[in-house]
């Protein structure tokens, strides 16, 4: 007999989805209105997050995620082998490339980045643990989409979201990695390399991101590329 999901609780889980994509304490309506709920309603699971600790409640009456999301976060990253497999890695591929590194992997329908290490060249304020790219236009969307599971790559394609053709995805997996090129000096250029686990399924990407003015793709692309069957052969991944 199949059992079923709480509505109730994915509809709080929910609540704090939408808390926790602001990069401010988000008022009651605001929450209300993303939500496309009522405002009882809404703050009836408010509440909930709140007596679990998963939220706060500001001051001025706002609401913000906990920072228990920060254990939370280093749990994941430890019950995973990421963590300290990818720390040192991160840091080897600055001082071989120059650049900033990362590590994302695919969350729902965008690429978030779980780990980084900054080169000396600051890039986007934004571009830091947790941030949220969109999979249609950054090399850790397109790389998590090419060598990902061919199913994940149906579905979203399903919502009609923005993704990268076949074409291009194709283009990927010939040369191993992705490639996302700017035109403009304020922008970031990327590359980035599927991470393999020991079944052979993509479970991360590493990226090599750095200013547009002097950003070579190929001398990065391969950097990322040998990084990232490094951490693969360390999570257990044949050669």
């Amino acid at each position: 007999m199949a059992v079923r999901a709480l509505s109730s609780a994915l509809k709080t889980l929910a609540t704090c989805d939408v808390v926790a994509s602001s990069a401010r304490p988000m008022r009651l309506v605001e929450v209300a209105k993303a939500q496309g709920d009522q405002r009882a309603a809404v703050y009836q699971r408010l509440k909930t997050l709140i007596d679990a600790g998963l939220i706060e409640q500001t001051a001025d009456g706002a609401f913000r995620l906990s920072l228990r999301f920060q254990y939370y976060s280093a749990q994941a990253m430890l019950q995973a082998n990421l963590g300290e497999r990818t720390a040192q890695l991160l840091d080897e591929i600055v001082a071989e490339s120059g650049e900033t590194a990362s590590l994302a992997v695919l969350d729902n329908d965008e690429a978030m980045i779980v780990a980084r290490a900054e080169s000396t060249h600051v890039l986007r304020a934004d571009l830091r643990v947790g941030a949220r790219l969109a999979l249609g236009s950054s090399a850790s969307g397109a790389a998590l989409l090419a060598f990902g599971a061919p199913e994940t790559l149906a579905r979203l394609r399903a919502t009609g979201r923005h993704l990268p053709s076949d074409t291009e995805l194709d283009e990927v997996r010939r040369n191993g990695f992705a490639q996302h090129r700017v035109q403009l000096a304020e922008q970031v250029p990327a590359v980035a390399a599927p991470v393999f686990d020991a079944s052979g399924a993509c479970i991360a990407v590493i990226a090599v991101s750095g200013p547009a003015s002097r950003f070579d793709y190929a001398r990065c692309g391969a950097v990322a590329m040998a990084s990232a069957r490094r951490l693969s052969s360390r999570m257990g991944r044949k050669p």
